[in-house]
């Protein structure tokens, strides 16, 4: 697997409104995107997103990273090989594909794919 950039990072967070609300109304950030489980935020070059977890995933709170790829399902397979641990996915998603794996100290990572080619 060789990550082309960093798509994004995001926080995992139990109320999406209520964090919402901060991100924009008290940080002051422009909000992007919004649906059911995510909201995106646009600042300078980066991306940071705020999610409530997929259903049956659960991991450490905090920060994640998204790592593009050329292929999502490729790459899960090479890791799957060298024995990653596989949380979720592959999956599709309107604008995606993606898929999350552990690194050795339980912290996910996203493995990402925007259908629109772009990445970063």
């Amino acid at each position: 697997m060789k990550p082309k950039a960093v798509d994004y990072v995001h926080y995992e967070v139990s109320d999406l409104q209520k964090a919402v609300a901060f991100y924009r109304d008290v940080l002051g950030m422009k909000l992007t995107v919004s649906v059911e489980f995510w909201a995106e935020f646009e600042v300078g070059s980066t991306t940071i997103g705020l999610c409530v977890p997929p259903p049956g995933v659960s991991g450490p709170p905090g920060c994640a990273v998204a790592l593009a790829v050329d292929n999502v399902n490729e790459a899960v397979e090479e890791l799957r090989a060298k024995g990653v641990t596989i949380v979720a996915g592959p999956e599709e998603s309107p604008v995606c594909y993606w898929a999350i794996i552990k690194d050795m100290d339980g912290n996910f990572i996203w493995i990402h794919q925007r259908k629109d080619g772009t990445c970063g």
